[in-house]
């Protein structure tokens, strides 16, 4: 007879713990539908008031933008010591950035990862924000894979 592991605590987070974690975050993964396509990119963002702000370049990502359909954007990170993570969603309409222009100062450590010219300046407008935080579990508990091909078949 075998005892079950127990597994870590998904810790569901409150909204205003949510925007404590994207407040500290400047790098996250934008979600559009481009076409019948999903695509995701990497954006250099700073939150203002309840808004996410970003600046883009045109393309792909700002077509699918400009279209006014929903998007999601994610951000995550870990603690100090890599005993905890948390993984946060915020899902919302984007739109030009309507703001005061000087409430985007971001601090020294907010590099953009990718140079150029970005001159569209975008804002995520919030319907749903959500998250979680759950402890590493250790590497043993997680491999090797184990083969669950059976889940993929009819």
């Amino acid at each position: 007879m075998s005892n079950p592991v127990p597994q870590p605590r998904t810790e569901v987070l409150p909204p205003e713990e949510c925007w404590k974690y994207l407040q500290s975050s400047y790098i996250g993964r934008l979600a559009v539908v481009s076409g019948a396509a999903p695509e995701i990119f990497p954006v250099n963002i700073l939150t203002v008031g309840r808004t996410v702000v970003f600046r883009t370049a045109p393309g792909t990502k700002l077509r699918a933008l400009l279209t006014g359909a929903p998007v999601a954007l994610e951000t995550d990170g870990l603690n100090a010591y890599s005993t905890e993570v948390w993984s946060v969603v915020l899902k919302g309409t984007p739109g030009p950035f309507t703001g005061n222009p000087a409430d985007l100062q971001a601090g020294p450590d907010h590099e953009p990862w990718q140079g150029g010219l970005k001159e569209h300046l975008v804002q995520i407008t919030p319907l749903e924000v959500s998250g979680r935080r759950f402890a590493v579990s250790p590497r043993t508990r997680w491999w090797p894979p184990l083969d669950f091909s059976a889940d993929w078949t009819d």
